[in-house]
């Protein structure tokens, strides 16, 4: 499998305190990781440096040339008065598509997700529908690596099994931050911890993953 992101000796640090040091790795083709760590040290972070939007402190991030990310936050934010399917095409907006095709993948990834009137806005969704709203802005960009910070924040029980099923079922890569243990054993293949601000990165053995959960 080809490398589709390669991190490495990645720092960052706010102020004084040291989040984590030298971390390197590499996240290739199909890959599903989840991302564990004690509190504090640093996950949404490094996934915000992953992403692009916030840069390390020192180290490399390198993407392969023609893949596409997508980034899906804790917060779901959205603008004043947008609605359900405004806020879908304004992730479509730098897409160099016809703006019929990205209506198209609009209406695609907001039956998928399972919303019925689009026109609704999007604030005064439940926590549980506006993440399923950030899921949807971010599968519309059809992500060759999708990038989730806690998405079972919020969700109730059939939306974790929904999201489950959508992650095992999908044919991009991603990684998973999350403290859901049952959920991590559904979704990932592989761990990378943080701890002690160093990264480790543990194969996809289920023995692995079991020991990793516990430990969270």
């Amino acid at each position: 499998m080809s490398v589709l992101l390669s991190a490495q000796g990645l720092t960052k640090a706010f102020g004084i305190r040291p989040l984590f040091s030298d971390l390197s790795f590499d996240i290739r083709e199909g890959e599903r990781i989840g991302l564990i760590g004690p509190n504090g040290a640093g996950k949404s972070t490094l996934l915000k440096i992953l992403a692009g939007n916030l840069p390390a402190d020192a180290g490399i991030r390198a993407v392969r040339r023609s893949v596409r990310l997508a980034f899906v936050a804790q917060d779901d934010v959205f603008a004043e008065g947008q609605t359900i399917r405004q806020a879908v095409l304004e992730a479509l907006a730098a897409d160099a598509a016809e703006e019929h095709e990205k209506e198209t993948t609009a209406s695609i990834v907001l039956t998928q997700v399972g919303f019925e009137d689009d026109d609704k806005p999007a604030r005064e969704l439940s926590g549980g529908w506006r993440k399923r709203l950030s899921i949807a802005r971010a599968l519309a960009l059809k992500p060759d690596l999708l990038l989730m910070d806690e998405p079972t924040n919020h969700l109730d029980l059939p939306g974790i099994v929904w999201l489950e099923r959508l992650l095992r079922a999908a044919p991009f890569g991603y990684v998973v931050a999350t403290h859901d243990r049952a959920f991590l054993r559904a979704v990932a293949d592989d761990i990378l911890e943080i701890r002690d601000r160093k990264s480790t990165r543990l194969n996809s053995s289920h023995a692995n993953i079991s020991y990793a959960v516990f430990c969270l």
